[in-house]
């Protein structure tokens, strides 16, 4: 059984009765037994609901200021994820909030500053492990520098380069020539389904949906000789495997 912390359980029970109150503006019907005659709540009147309507709003004020103040606290200590759950539930309160958003993104890219690597990827290689990412944590790729592609000992019909087998084969829907990566997860391991290979290019940011390790590589056919290396920046992922 999983347990929550206090500041889940406080942050959860919060947000569910502003959202509760927030989204309610009609009297409920209260649920009856089927031998019981059912019974219309009474409906408030007009200076009754402007009363609870304004102990909503300082409610609302309360836990907005309340949470920027411990959104402040944690982002001075480091602890960005849990400031980026405070963001998000202050978000969900008030969709239109742009300084909201904004203090995400530039919180989005404090998480992905914090783990930076550094890495040459021989152009010509196969799928190389470069590291770990995990679920829900926003990761990052640049690639920098140039290579050759010499493709004059590739023999082809008219069906064009092979695309069937995404570990040796070209990969679909990414660019000839391109950066791609892939994920492998367990999932993938267990099911012997193979990842799908998605566009990197020179830079690409994405938050993976499980947990796995990410594999690079350049989207050539087989049989083409890559002469060059790539210059490749990793932020959010991790070098364990």
């Amino acid at each position: 059984m999983v347990r929550m912390s206090r500041f889940g359980i406080v942050t959860t029970a919060i947000v569910l009765a502003i959202l509760t109150v927030r989204f309610v503006h009609e009297p409920q019907i209260q649920a009856q037994s089927s031998k019981a005659k059912p019974r219309t709540a009474k409906p408030l009147s007009p200076n009754e609901a402007k009363q609870i309507d304004a102990r909503l709003e300082k409610l609302q004020e309360t836990f907005s200021s309340e949470s920027t103040a411990i959104i402040d606290g944690y982002e001075r200590s480091g602890q960005y994820e849990r400031a980026k759950l405070l963001l998000e539930v202050l978000l969900k309160l008030d969709p239109k909030n742009e300084s909201v958003k904004n203090r995400l993104t530039e919180l989005d890219e404090k998480i992905l500053e914090r783990t930076e690597l550094d890495q040459k990827l021989n152009a010509g290689a196969d799928w190389t492990l470069v590291g770990t990412v995990q679920k829900d944590k926003p990761a990052r790729v640049e690639a920098a520098g140039e290579f050759k592609l010499n493709l004059a000992a590739t023999t082809l019909t008219a069906d064009g380069f092979a695309q069937e087998d995404v570990m040796h084969d070209m990969a679909p829907r990414v660019p000839l020539g391109a950066l791609m990566g892939m994920i492998v997860t367990e999932a993938n391991q267990k099911e012997k389904k193979p990842p799908e290979p998605f566009a990197i290019k020179s830079k690409h940011d994405f938050t993976p949906k499980q947990d796995g390790q990410l594999y690079l590589k350049v989207n050539v056919p087989p049989g083409a000789k890559c002469i060059g290396d790539l210059r490749i920046k990793l932020n959010g992922v991790s070098r364990g495997t």
